[in-house]
């Protein structure tokens, strides 16, 4: 099995600079049974955290001849065609793994952020926040491994002295224009959807933009890889908005998890 640094070069070939590895059986002692990796795979002892922050996938990318510019969906379809790159790579070298998304429902990725050493999620907004680009980032994926390949996992957790927080006036919260942050964390996802079917936040989440922590690194107008946590046609299928009204709650698919 090659070394874990392997893994992180692949991963940063495919323009992906997040990658955090996490001893799934700590990580399950923490969860609900319904999310544990366990009930994703069976016998799974480690996970690969993969994601992008800052601009550094753009710039991967524009040394590759990527147009100048891309709309947020055609952003999206390039991350995504990423991730399947290294998890394809992944799976040619280990075999049997299993990949899960954020939109899935199956694992708290705000919880897998803060395992794999990618920052804090905040007391204040529900954001994760990493030390250095600050909201501008965003775990696109879990792949998640039978067994212990790379050995034994040490807790990467930055919480007990990462705090932005705590000194903080929180203008994520004033700045929200659909006031759907309580300021203790909390998100009311569905009066952003509401907020955003109209309209608002277009362009980018306006909580995310007031945050002071990593600002230097926010994403650009050409390149919105960062700027929602949720897509908007995500928020609505969940919610209940547009035709999904029309569909039992059953049918619309997992609720966010993160």
């Amino acid at each position: 099995m090659p070394a874990l640094s392997f893994f992180r070069q692949l991963a940063a070939r495919n323009g992906l600079n997040l990658l955090g590895v996490v001893d799934a059986r700590r990580f399950d002692r923490s969860q609900p049974k319904e999310l544990r990796t366990a009930a994703t795979l069976p016998g799974c002892g480690t996970v690969l955290a993969v994601g992008t922050a800052g601009r550094s996938f753009w710039a991967e990318f524009q040394q590759q001849g990527v147009a100048a510019a891309l709309d947020a969906r055609a952003a999206e379809v390039l991350v995504d065609a990423s991730v399947d790159a290294f998890v394809d790579q992944v799976r040619r070298l280990k075999g049997r793994v299993r990949r899960v998304g954020p939109e899935d429902g199956r694992l708290n990725f705000g919880h897998l952020a803060e395992a794999a050493g990618f920052g804090i999620v905040s007391p204040v907004s529900g954001m994760v926040l990493h030390p250095e680009f600050g909201p501008w980032m965003k775990v696109r994926a879990a792949v998640l491994l039978e067994g212990r390949p790379f050995g034994a996992v040490r807790d990467a957790s930055l919480s007990a002295r990462f705090k932005p927080c705590c000194s903080c006036d929180r203008p994520c919260v004033s700045a929200c224009p659909s006031g759907a942050l309580d300021g203790l964390g909390g998100n009311d996802r569905a009066q952003c959807a509401d907020h955003r079917a109209v309209g608002g936040c277009a362009s980018l989440c306006s909580a995310r933009g007031a945050c002071p922590v990593g600002a230097d690194h926010a994403d650009r107008p050409e390149l919105p890889l960062h700027a929602h946590s949720v897509d908007l046609a995500t928020l609505q299928r969940r919610h209940g908005r547009g035709w999904w009204r029309f569909v039992p709650r059953s049918l619309r698919g997992a609720q966010a998890t993160a």
